[in-house]
């Protein structure tokens, strides 16, 4: 006899298998939207108000069911609160979508006050105000893209998107962005801008946060403050953290350093990543450090790269829709490490290894891609092989799925092998037992409603 052995996270998009995440569907068609979510204030030091239009765009899979939801993925892009768009994380957004995902690419208000005008005109953002210009721009920031998120929310229905499980994520100023978007209330933003949700044209704009985040992915970036990561919000909202960060990294540091120290014009302290996965693990939460070691802070260098884009979506798989903890450090290490600083102007060192684990000697989290066996003609249910195990995976694709099941296994030659009734709520996990490596047939019949249907599996 087979033997049902517990419930599994599956979802439509893959399953966890030990430290394996497996990815189950093929690559979807995707479409986007584009959307004006807010008109709000531009940031300058006028005395009179311009209105600015604040974009996004959606990509979804065009394949979905009517009413199935799916995760979104919220990218919010780097460059100082000075430079970039929301349209520099299109292919990343798209990538996310042909996963399964729903990815949104969120723009936000940039700074216009003198200064920035001026470090936008020289590429120079080492005199841009502290004070005036870079937290009063990070509170804007976080204040758009809560709105930006909340108007997806509301829009969930048309781009089927499962409000209460919402990722974050940013690079640079996105990736502080997206930390303020996931740990950030107005009380904290307080103790470093008084004035913030209290007066001005910008700054008097209340930060609202916004429920649903269940993920907040910090590439290259920093937290102002660690004590903002509260442990109500890593435990008991169960928001999983997951860093990437280079260790010669001369913008954001990726430990603890004043702010961009190859300026060497700030005396502000921020907590790169490194320091931010040591507060999480403090507080018994879920985080993923994945440590690009002689790295800068451009993340797009193969093959740190090409380790990000596979790393992503299975710690959102692993935490978001498999509800795992990773809770550990893995790196990719540079040939040539990198000097923090372009020329070595200032000659920094780069970052000491980060001690809150050791690091794994392969990269965290295996990828491996399985397409699912579709039930034939009414059978909805889609039947899995795990890679590892030879387990046999059962995957409801309906509501009326659910309930009693009767399931033989027939080799090929017709006879029947073995026999047994499960039960099958969202999903269901087989062992097929002593059988050789071989084809067999798989005929599932529902104790009610009278669906049945054969599939065919290879047993490795």
């Amino acid at each position: 006899m087979f033997c049902i052995l517990f419930v599994l996270h599956l979802s439509a998009q893959g399953f966890c298998a030990g430290d394996t995440v497996v990815f189950t569907e093929t690559a979807h068609p995707v479409d986007y939207a584009d959307a004006v979510y807010k008109t709000a204030a531009q940031i300058d030091e006028w005395n009179f108000t311009i209105p600015e239009n604040i974009p996004l765009r959606v990509y979804y899979p065009t394949d979905l069911p009517a009413g199935e939801k799916r995760p979104l993925i919220a990218l919010v892009h780097g460059g100082f609160f000075i430079w970039g768009s929301y349209l520099d994380f299109d292919a990343l957004a798209k990538g996310f979508a042909e996963k399964g995902f729903i990815a949104a690419t969120i723009e936000y208000r940039l700074c216009h006050r003198g200064d920035c005008e001026i470090a936008r005109l020289t590429t120079n953002p080492c005199n841009v105000s502290w004070g005036s210009s870079f937290l009063p721009s990070a509170y804007v920031s976080a204040v758009d893209v809560n709105d930006g998120i909340r108007w997806l929310q509301a829009h969930a229905d048309e781009y089927h998107i499962d409000p209460e499980k919402v990722v974050v994520a940013g690079h640079s100023a996105g990736a502080f962005t997206a930390l303020n978007a996931a740990f950030l209330d107005q009380a904290e933003i307080q103790q470093l801008i008084p004035a913030a949700g209290v007066s001005g044209k910008y700054l008097g704009e209340a930060l609202d946060p916004v429920t649903g985040i269940r993920a907040c992915i910090s590439m290259s970036g920093a937290s102002f403050n660690t004590d903002w990561i509260e442990a109500s919000e890593v435990n008991g909202e169960n928001i999983a953290v997951g860093l990437v960060h280079g260790t010669s990294d001369g913008v954001v540091d990726y430990g603890t350093a004043v702010a961009v120290p190859c300026c060497q014009t700030y005396n502000a302290v921020v907590y790169g990543s490194c320091t931010v996965a040591k507060r999480v693990k403090e507080l018994g939460g879920n985080y993923y450090l994945l440590s690009g070691e002689g790295f800068g802070h451009d993340i797009g260098e193969s093959p740190w790269v090409e380790t990000v884009l596979v790393q992503l979506p299975a710690f959102v798989i692993k935490t978001v829709l498999c509800g795992e903890n990773i809770e550990k450090h893995s790196a990719v290490v540079r040939s040539t490490p990198l000097a923090m600083c372009p020329g070595n102007n200032p000659n920094l060192q780069t970052a000491s290894p980060c001690d809150v684990d050791a690091v794994t000697p392969a990269v965290l989290t295996p990828v491996r891609e399985v397409k699912g066996v579709k039930g034939p003609g009414d059978l909805p249910l889609t039947v899995y092989q795990d890679i590892h195990t030879g387990l046999l995976h059962v995957q409801a694709q309906s509501p009326d799925a659910t309930g009693s099941w009767m399931l033989t296994v027939f080799a090929m030659d017709g006879r029947a092998l073995r026999r047994l009734t499960f039960e099958i709520l969202d999903a269901a996990t087989i062992d097929p037992g002593d059988l050789p490596a071989g084809v067999y047939g798989l005929y599932f019949q529902a104790a009610k409603g009278g669906q049945s249907g054969m599939v065919k599996v290879y047993k490795q």
